[in-house]
């Protein structure tokens, strides 16, 4: 890249990071777009980016084998070290025929669960030494922010073996109490399936799985959960029920009834997020908790999703929250607005009159 175009890159970045933005929007014959706060921003004062800018930035931080997935899948998703200071979760990808560029800031610090405003029913469920938890949320909802967050209070705390598999390796964990090995998709192992077969027979304790795109992967998941590991694996499913419907209808027609049946014993629990805009500024983390007693595991077993939601009204003692509980909580602090809680909430008109 010329000089210029590298300023340019630096003057966006550098905006970026003043105005502590989480997200960089970068697509041809337009201004950049920043998200901060949960909102966009569009910066008017700065140059519309030119298709060669964008191609000439992409091809300044690809490898040759991104350069090829990306020219034969017309996207590809990676991670972009920007001059030392900083890691961004870069998907690249072909809009209106011109490249395009999304960036995702990696915060260089792992907060804790506590700092995060995690439910603590996870931070219990990550303690046990065997099992499955679900953590769910849309794009942008800090999910792998809570996994990472997650995997360095066991690796503070506890003597692990933790394996992730990761498209692409987001967070970086360095060995403290635990050995911690982060494996990268298409570079340290062919595919999630391959990843996960390989830590079946293997003297790991704890693994981690990014996605869940690949076909065969749930079945895959419940034989490494049930074979005395613990399981810890990211969905994109907005609600707790949406993403144990997701996870069963993935599962082989001919092997549903022990799909279920193994869930129902492996799982520890479901939690599904989001982040709504901070009154001031930053974001609040919103979130619905399902735990397992006997009466989910007899639902799930016997294929009653859809009892699951009042379980979890009432079900509070067990560490159970639904989101309009969370949501409710949320603005009684001051963290959110009304107005924002309302767009989110499962039922608008029960949430006005608990307010």
């Amino acid at each position: 890249m010329s000089t210029t175009e590298t300023l340019l890159i630096n003057k966006i970045l550098n905006i970026a990071a003043e105005r502590k933005a989480s997200d960089v929007h970068l697509t041809a014959g337009n201004y950049p777009v920043l998200r901060v706060d949960g909102k966009l921003v569009t910066l008017t004062g700065e140059q519309v980016l030119t298709p060669d800018f964008l191609l000439g930035m992409a091809e300044s931080f690809l490898i040759e084998v991104e350069k090829k997935e990306l020219e034969q899948e017309r996207e590809v998703v990676t991670v972009y070290i920007w001059a030392n200071r900083a890691r961004f979760r870069s998907k690249v990808f072909y809009q209106k025929g011109y490249v395009a560029i999304s960036l995702r800031l990696i915060p260089q610090l792992i907060r804790s669960p506590k700092d995060l405003g995690l439910p603590t029913a996870l931070t219990q469920m990550v303690t046990k030494e065997k099992g499955l938890i679900i953590i769910t949320g849309p794009f942008g909802s800090g999910r792998t922010t809570t996994v990472a967050s997650l995997l360095e209070t066991l690796n503070r705390n506890k003597g692990l073996h933790i394996q992730t598999l990761e498209q692409p390796i987001e967070y970086l964990l360095a060995n403290n109490q635990s050995i911690i090995e982060q494996r990268e998709i298409g570079k340290d192992t062919a595919t999630f399936i391959k990843g996960l077969q390989d830590t079946i027979d293997e003297d790991v304790d704890v693994v981690t799985a990014s996605s869940l795109e690949e076909d065969g992967m749930e079945e895959l998941l419940l034989q490494v959960a049930e074979s005395g590991k613990l399981v810890i694996v990211v969905m994109d499913a907005d609600t707790v029920i949406t993403a144990l419907e997701r996870f069963i209808s993935n599962i082989d027609p001919d092997r549903k009834i022990w799909g279920r049946d193994i869930l129902s014993q492996v799982l520890l629990g479901v939690v599904a997020q989001r982040l709504l805009p901070r009154i001031g500024s930053g974001l609040s983390l919103a979130y619905e908790v399902l735990t397992m007693t006997s009466a989910v595991q007899a639902i799930i077993k016997d294929n009653r999703l859809y009892q699951l939601k009042s379980i979890m009204q009432t079900s509070r003692e067990e560490g159970m929250v639904n989101l309009d509980k969370s949501l409710l909580e949320l603005v009684r602090v001051g963290e959110i607005s009304v107005d924002d809680a309302l767009q989110y909430a499962g039922d608008p008109q029960m949430f006005k009159r608990n307010f």
